[in-house]
């Protein structure tokens, strides 16, 4: 993005609409954002690059941050320093895109980009800078350390060679804290609570990722004794609580993964591998008396290190794809092996391996990685047969920048077809991804290709939001269209009538927001959810009295027929409506009959009939 960062004409920044931005808020979300943007609870917004930084005022003292990632395909990533977590953008990422999308240019802090800066420094002011940041913060020089040492390492046959060893820690890992903290979880839970396997695995998790940061730093070897006493401790006390839904019987798969993550990325001689394995049986002979086989991934990893030959012919590009190992576990410890590859900075090593293996997604996700993007591109072209697998490329081109090579990535994925043998979960994901290609293919001028994947993607999850964004594309571009908008809402309308999925809520909001009650009604099925039902009941008190009436009684009957104490105060909101009704319906002397032929046959209900005293 061309910029001028020290004042003068600002640079052009990518275009947001308020319906790109209601796409990613659920409804409650999104008015909530607007009316904090309307009070002004955004402060000054500050665009750097792709990269926009705002504080939004909320409940807590201090302000929350908000941060965006933005380019001319759209929003690429939202994150919120707020606790949110209920699905979709918080509040706080929502106020701050709408003033974003309306602001004039002026209101708008443009820097330039990091590089862009950078790139303007000699190499001993660089030198300077990068020894002034380090000696404020000392986190920063190990983090330079590691990244400059995984940049430099040597190529190495295998990460577990005879030879091999680690830089030993300053300070031993002090195995016996953690397995003393691993008991007093299990004893802090009564053994017949039957909520007691939540807790426990909750709080083993911060355990399990502080052994999975040391694997992803490089550091299994000091892993391998937490996670010893992370297995052993669990092993002999899961089977004292409560497990009837499974749980705990499930961890040792997250186990077995560790195991296998650790294994292979130890420098560890066949002799120390065996002996691990010796262990892992005796565990694994545990969990399996119960059921439980989630070890068996951990003891392939142990048998087989990095010694197979396949393996070590793969690593250095001589392997022959037909002959690679055929294990149970095979494809798993293949990832977990190019990841260890990867993380050591063994990134040729990497790709040969994932070449050998048939591998194609993961061998060209690296090559992005790498920055070698036009081999990426050639490569996904020539092997992927879904779409899930071009998507996940153009998304990985997305995240560099790389929007053309993306967008076309994405349309090539969009003529492939599913994974076999194809699933509701699959069709689902294959919509997330046509509906952000069409934000994509809308800002680089597509807006044929946009409308076309919205569409797509709407079919099979109905939104509001999208429908709204693909009205007001076809609106401000009917030449995209054979017909303009009209004739798309016609075609979006008869698919989502004839829609038999079970995401009604957004086919309920497109037609109440199209007027198109009947069709709402309609769409509600036979056993609408409570907020559906609600939701149209409201928008058609005044036009379809009747149907409320109708709708509202039979719920409600169906409560008090049940003698379901504990919801009576649910029928009374029923009943309430329904009176609402036919009051609208001019009625109410049907109304009065209605309420006393209820007082009659549910007199001995107390709790009801007091609640019926209290609204009418």
């Amino acid at each position: 993005m061309d910029e001028k960062p020290f004042g003068g004409e600002q640079a052009q920044r990518p275009a947001l609409s308020e319906a790109q931005i209601r796409q990613y808020a659920s409804g409650e979300s999104f008015a909530r954002g607007r009316h904090y943007a309307e009070e002004g609870a955004v402060g000054s917004l500050v665009l750097r690059g792709d990269l926009l930084r705002a504080e939004v005022e909320g409940s807590a003292y201090a302000p929350y941050r908000v941060t965006v990632r933005i380019d001319a395909g759209g929003v690429r990533a939202a994150s919120c320093t707020c606790p949110y977590d209920w699905g979709g953008w918080c509040k706080h990422i929502i106020a701050t895109l709408l003033v974003y999308a309306k602001a004039e240019p002026d209101a708008i802090e443009v820097r330039p980009p990091l590089a862009a800066l950078l790139a303007r420094l000699e190499r001993d002011q660089l030198e300077a800078l990068v020894l002034h940041l380090a000696a404020q913060d000392a986190e920063l020089t190990e983090q330079i350390d590691a990244m400059i040492g995984a940049s430099v390492a040597a190529p190495v046959a295998s990460p577990s060679s005879e030879d091999g060893s680690v830089a030993a820690r300053r300070t031993a890992i002090d195995a016996t804290a953690f397995r003393t903290q691993i008991r007093r979880i299990f004893r802090a839970e009564r053994a017949d609570d039957y909520e007691a396997y939540e807790r426990i695995l909750a709080n083993l998790d911060p355990l399990v990722e502080q052994i999975r940061s040391l694997c992803d730093d490089n550091n299994a070897q000091d892993a391998l004794p937490l996670l010893e006493a992370l297995t052993d401790e669990y092993t002999a006390a899961w089977i004292d609580y409560d497990d009837s839904d499974g749980e705990l019987g499930a961890f040792f798969f997250d186990l077995g993964e560790l195991w296998a993550l650790a294994l292979l990325g130890a420098p560890l001689k066949k002799a120390e591998l065996n002996t691990w394995r010796e262990r892992l049986e005796g565990w694994a002979a545990n969990a399996e008396a119960y059921g439980c086989d989630g070890l068996n991934l951990a003891l392939q990893a142990a048998t087989e290190g990095w010694s197979e030959p396949w393996i070590d012919a793969a690593i250095l590009g001589e392997a022959r794809p037909d002959a690679q190992p055929t294990g149970a576990h095979a494809g798993v410890l293949l990832s977990i092996r190019l990841l260890i590859l990867e993380h050591s900075g063994h990134t040729q090593e990497a790709l040969n391996l994932a070449a050998a293996a048939g591998m194609h997604r993961e061998q060209v996700l690296l090559l992005v990685r790498m920055g070698r993007v036009a081999e990426a591109v050639a490569l996904g072209r020539q092997h992927f047969t879904n779409a899930m697998q071009a998507f996940s490329l153009a998304h990985a081109l997305h995240e560099r920048g790389e929007l053309e090579q993306a967008l076309a990535i994405g349309e090539h994925g969009l003529s492939l077809g599913a994974v076999e043998p194809s699933s509701y979960a699959q069709e689902q994901a294959r919509a997330r991804w046509a509906a952000w290609l069409s934000d994509l293919a809308a800002g680089q001028g597509r807006i044929d290709l946009a409308l076309r994947t919205g569409a797509e993607a709407l079919r099979v999850t109905p939104e509001l939001g999208l429908y709204q964004r693909l009205a007001e594309l076809a609106g401000a571009h009917p030449e995209a269209f054979n017909g303009g908008w009209p004739a798309l809402r016609e075609q979006l309308l008869a698919a989502l009538r004839t829609n038999k999925g079970w995401m009604i809520a957004g086919k309920i909001d497109i037609f109440l927001h199209e007027g198109l009650l009947d069709h709402a009604i309609a769409a509600l099925g036979t056993r609408p959810s409570s907020d559906d039902l609600v939701r149209v009941m409201d928008a058609a008190m005044k036009t379809h009295p009747d149907w409320v009436i109708r709708a509202a009684t039979s719920r409600a009957t169906e409560i008090m027929d049940a003698s379901k104490a504990q919801y009576y105060e649910d029928a009374v909101g029923w009943l309430v409506r329904a009176r609402d009704a036919y009051k609208v319906a001019g009625r109410m002397p049907d109304w009065k009959a209605y309420l006393q032929s209820l007082r009659l046959k549910h007199g001995r209900k107390r709790k009801l009939i007091g609640l019926m005293d209290i609204y009418f």
